[in-house]
């Protein structure tokens, strides 16, 4: 590494920049005197005892003056990088004691006005998504978040993509969502991740770098919830189903709700029966979640086509067991029996543990 990646490195641990010259003039003398120092440098010599004092003082160096002319010699830099850090971790905790964590956890909403930051939000959360992605975006911008898309489905993260102002052109991969559907007219760009996080804006607000457009980022599960109602009913019907993956090997256990539905759906579709070992409780209630298990009859959805939901934002369950026959809904159900947890998808033959 050069001398001024160096200095440059070391003003990010606190250093100023002359702080970090005379420092790195030390180490590479072995020991050295102030005049050394102000001549290597170009520091005055007055100025150059105060840098040297302060060297001092964050243990990075040592100052003999018992002989003349006065010696400095650089501490092992392993000791000093370690006198820095836990000088830093001294502040932490000092800025930790300050910091107003309930003023930080309420800055839950941003506005996005450039078209590089909107689109670097969407690549950020997708990239951070753990159970689920739902996302709304122009043909002409899928490219920005294709590689971020196949990533989350390499590691089993659900994705519902429709493709807006689709011409027919753009080709799309069939690897990076497990259900999409395209549409040739325009749509805003919306994209939830795992009921926490969301963006929506103008697909202009994307597409063009002069727009006066912005995006909106929210991590309020209500609003995350409601621009998902919003995705499913009104512009998720309107699409062409183009691909959808094929149905996951069971048993396999889900935390997301809608993941699990699409699995079921697609098994019963091909006439497969599938069990389910589902943590539940009564809908609506701050009862313990318990667990059930019974066969899967039925499935209320709109996530796969043909749709079967009785309503747009339906997703549920008709599960039968020897005693009687519920339904299940995910999280915050409030029509169905009872609400779901962790679900385990079981097929024809397999029996719960």
């Amino acid at each position: 590494m050069v001398e001024d990646d160096i200095v440059d490195n070391l003003t990010r641990f606190g250093l100023s920049e002359k702080e970090a010259l005379a420092y790195v003039t030390i180490l590479q003398n072995g020991s050295t005197t102030i005049r050394v120092i102000s001549d290597e440098t170009d520091i005055s010599k007055s100025y150059a005892y105060d840098i040297v004092g302060k060297l001092e003082e964050r243990n990075l160096i040592q100052i003999d003056d018992h002989v003349q002319p006065t010696q400095l010699r650089a501490i092992p830099p392993s000791e000093g990088i370690e006198n820095l850090v836990s000088q830093l971790q001294t502040i932490e905790t000092q800025l930790d004691d300050l910091f107003d964590s309930e003023s930080y956890e309420q800055q839950r909403f941003s506005i996005i006005k450039s078209r590089r930051t909107i689109l670097s939000q969407l690549v950020d959360l997708i990239d951070s998504a753990t159970e689920e992605i739902i996302l709304a975006l122009p043909a002409s911008a899928l490219h920005r978040v294709e590689d971020s898309l196949q990533a989350a489905q390499d590691r089993s993260v659900f994705c519902m993509l429709l493709v807006t102002e689709y011409d027919g052109e753009v080709p799309i991969s069939e690897s990076i969502a497990n259900v999409v559907q395209t549409w040739n007219a325009p749509a805003p760009v919306t994209l939830t991740i795992d009921r926490s996080d969301g963006i929506v804006s103008s697909a202009d607000a994307v597409l063009n770098s002069n727009s006066d457009d912005y995006a909106i980022y929210h991590a309020e599960e209500h609003i995350v919830s409601s621009l998902f109602d919003s995705f499913i009913a009104n512009y998720w019907p309107m699409g062409e189903q183009a691909h959808v993956a094929e149905r996951e090997p069971l048993p396999r256990t889900f935390t997301s709700f809608r993941h699990a539905v699409f699995e079921a759906t697609l098994y019963l579709m091909d006439g497969q029966p599938v069990t389910a070992e589902i943590e539940v409780r009564p809908t609506q209630s701050e009862d313990a979640f318990k667990t059930t298990t019974g066969t899967i009859i039925d499935v209320k959805q709109s996530l796969v086509r043909p749709f079967s939901n009785e309503f747009p934002t339906q997703e549920s369950f008709v599960v039968e067991t020897a005693d009687e026959t519920f339904t299940v809904g995910g999280y915050k159900a409030f029509l169905e029996d009872f609400e779901a947890r962790d679900i385990t998808l079981k097929g024809r033959g397999e029996s719960p543990d």
